[in-house]
């Protein structure tokens, strides 16, 4: 029973896996890049909901071709591409719900201070991988990741699903 699983849906995850760091990573990026280049802290709730936004907006773009051509090896549509766009408008509302309650929880400050506590020379070599508003969208991830997986393996492969 759990080959089965695995040969059906173990693959395409791994597959997901790969792709979902990639964007997960360029979304990260360019969010940490544009608050740096603001120079935005944790009080800047507002301005740090757009910085992940524009992050996520343009990983979206990259994780569609990738997820359509390489993790469920299909070829697009329009009511593919508009089941992605759902799947993901979903996903964002997760993402920036989250990332709101997240900051009202201070969970970055306890991100930053576990950081400067387990690895006191990352936070010296690397301040901006101790800065409280760079690490909040870690937990995010970790929630939304396999929800996400879910929602985009069924709009992807519906057309497949119903032959």
């Amino acid at each position: 029973m759990i080959r089965s699983i695995w040969d059906k849906y173990g693959a395409q995850f791994t597959r997901f896996f790969v792709v979902g760091v990639g964007a997960t990573i360029l979304h990260w990026g360019i969010y940490v890049l544009l608050n740096n280049i603001f120079g935005l802290t944790k009080e800047d709730e507002l301005a740090l909901s757009c910085t992940y936004t524009a992050g996520y907006v343009l990983s979206f773009i990259g994780n569609y071709f990738a997820s359509l051509k390489w993790t469920f090896k299909t070829e697009g549509s329009v009511s593919k591409g508009l089941g992605f766009m759902f799947s993901h408008a979903v996903n964002y509302l997760m993402h920036i719900g989250l990332l709101n309650l997240f900051l009202l929880l201070n969970v970055g400050s306890y991100l930053a201070q576990a950081v400067q506590f387990c690895m006191p020379w990352l936070a010296e070599s690397i301040p901006a991988a101790a800065d409280p508003a760079n690490l909040l969208p870690l937990p995010v991830f970790m929630v939304v990741v396999p929800v996400n997986f879910l929602l985009v393996r069924f709009f992807l492969t519906r057309d497949a699903q119903q032959a």
